[in-house]
C-alpha cells in the first residue's frame, strides 16, 4: 500500500515540500523555522531554518563547508559531501552529538540558504534515513517562483481578455475565470518556468489552445466520435487530488508513484477523461485501455531516434515523438520487442517527463549517469513524472531494484 504524503507550502512561499500524511508539522517564528515528524515521537523529526545570508552558488563547494561551521559551531558537524539528491545545489554533513543519528544539510536556492537537521536517535539512523532523505529530495525554494507566477498571470490576463472581451475575464483564487469556464494556470506556469526564453510564444499558445477548447463541444463528445482519439498518458501519483482541477480525471494505479490517465486528443490540445464520460459512454476500464493502448500501438515511432553506443558495447537511445506522448510509448505493447534488439534483454528506460522516454542498456555505471540526468531532467521538467528506473522486460515494465 502506497504512502500518503501532505504537500507543505511555507507562509511566505519561501520553499514547500512534501511529507508523510501521518506527521505533524509545526511553524515558527512567521516561518524562519518549521518542523516536521510523527506525533507519537518527541526524539524524532527535522527543522528547516531560514539563514540570514546568501551564498554565490558558484562557489557552493568552498563556501558550504565554512557555512557549516559558521552556523553550528566548531566540531559539529562531520563528513561533509555533496547531495546531489536534492533539487538545489546542496551539501550535507552528519550530526556530531553523542548518541545522535541525525544529518545536517545547507541548501542554496536563489537569494535563500536553508538550514535542515534531523533529529535521531544513533540506534534508529537506519530507520530514519529514508523518509527524511525523501523529505530533503522533495524540498523545492519556491520564493523566485511566485514572481514568475505573477507575471505569467497578469501576461496571460491580458492576452485572454484581448482573445474573448465578451468572457469578463478576473483572477482569482483558481486561476484565471470567464464567465463559462476557469483557466488554470499551473501546467503553463511550470512550462515558461522550465522554458522563460519562451515566455511570450508559450502563453501565445497556451491561450489558442484555450480559445479553441472553449468553442469545442467538451464534456458532451459521442463515443463512436472519439474512441480512436483516445490515448494514454503516464502522470506523478500526487497530480490527481482531491481538491483543484484534476479532482475527476480518471486514473488507475500502474507503478510506484505512476499513474495511467487517458485523454482524448485533439487537433491543438486533448482533455482528460473524467469517471463521468465513462459514465455516459458505459465504457468500463477494461474497454478504455484496451482502446487507449490500441490507438497508441498505432501511433509513429520517429524514422531517426538518437542513440549512442558506449565503449563497453553498451547504448543509449532517447525517443522524442513531439506529439507530446513520448512517455506513453512505455505503454507500448511491442516496447520490449522493438528496443531488446539493441540493448538486450532486460533493459532499462526512463520517463522523467511527458516529453522524454530514454531506454538504455543494463548496466550498473550507465544507470547510475543515466539515473542522475534522469533526476535532473525531472527537477526540471514543466510536465514532471517520475525520477524512478524501470526494467523492461518481455513480461512487462517494472521497477528496477536498487544498485
Amino acid at each position: 500500500m502506497s504512502q500518503e504524503f501532505k504537500t507543505f507550502i511555507h507562509p511566505q512561499r519561501a520553499y514547500r515540500l512534501e511529507f508523510p500524511a501521518h506527521w505533524e508539522n509545526q511553524i515558527k517564528d512567521e516561518g524562519r523555522s518549521c518542523g516536521f515528524g510523527p506525533y507519537e515521537r518527541d526524539n524524532v523529526g527535522l527543522w528547516i531554518s531560514i539563514l540570514p545570508f546568501s551564498l554565490d552558488t558558484d562557489r557552493l563547494v568552498d563556501e558550504l563547508p565554512r557555512m557549516f561551521t559558521q552556523s553550528l559551531g566548531e566540531g559539529r558537524v562531520a563528513n561533509i559531501r555533496r547531495d546531489t539528491s536534492l533539487r538545489h545545489a546542496a551539501m550535507k554533513a552528519d550530526v556530531v552529538s553523542e548518541g545522535e543519528g541525525g544529518h545536517h544539510w545547507l541548501v542554496a536556492g536563489g537569494d535563500l540558504v536553508l538550514l535542515a537537521t534531523s533529529q535521531v536517535p544513533a540506534a534508529e539512523r537506519d530507520m530514519w534515513s529514508g523518509p527524511f532523505d525523501r523529505l530533503m529530495a522533495s524540498l523545492e525554494i519556491t520564493r523566485q517562483d511566485e514572481q514568475l507566477r505573477h507575471k505569467v498571470a497578469d501576461e496571460l490576463l491580458d492576452l485572454l481578455r484581448a482573445a474573448r472581451p465578451e468572457q469578463d475575464y478576473k483572477i482569482d483564487e483558481k486561476g484565471i475565470r470567464g464567465r463559462g469556464h476557469v483557466v488554470y494556470l499551473e501546467n503553463v506556469f511550470r512550462e515558461v518556468r522550465s522554458d522563460p526564453k519562451r515566455r511570450s510564444a508559450i502563453l501565445k499558445h497556451f491561450v489558442e489552445g484555450v480559445m479553441s477548447s472553449a468553442g469545442a463541444d467538451l464534456g458532451y463528445e459521442d463515443w463512436d466520435e472519439i474512441h480512436d482519439r483516445i490515448l494514454p498518458v503516464l502522470k506523478p501519483a500526487n497530480y490527481i487530488r482531491e481538491e483543484g482541477p484534476t479532482r475527476h480525471v480518471f486514473a488507475t494505479d500502474w507503478l510506484p508513484e505512476v499513474v495511467i490517465c487517458y485523454v482524448i486528443n485533439n487537433d491543438k490540445s486533448f482533455r482528460f477523461i473524467t469517471a463521468w464520460d465513462m459514465d455516459r459512454w458505459g465504457v468500463d476500464e477494461d474497454r478504455l485501455r484496451e482502446t487507449a493502448t490500441a490507438n497508441l500501438a498505432r501511433l509513429p515511432w520517429p524514422e531517426k531516434m538518437e542513440g549512442s553506443r558506449l565503449p563497453d558495447g553498451s547504448r543509449v537511445i532517447l525517443v522524442c515523438t513531439r506529439d507530446s506522448f513520448s512517455s506513453s510509448r512505455l505503454l507500448h505493447p511491442d516496447f520490449h520487442h522493438y528496443f531488446s534488439k539493441p540493448l538486450g534483454s532486460p533493459f532499462l528506460a526512463a520517463v522523467p517527463e511527458r516529453d522524454t522516454l530514454v531506454a538504455f542498456s543494463n548496466r550498473r555505471a550507465l544507470r547510475k549517469r543515466i539515473g542522475q540526468q534522469v533526476r535532473k531532467d525531472h527537477d526540471q521538467a514543466a510536465y514532471p513524472i517520475t525520477r524512478r528506473i524501470f526494467l523492461v522486460t518481455r513480461d512487462g515494465v517494472a521497477p528496477a531494484g536498487e544498485t
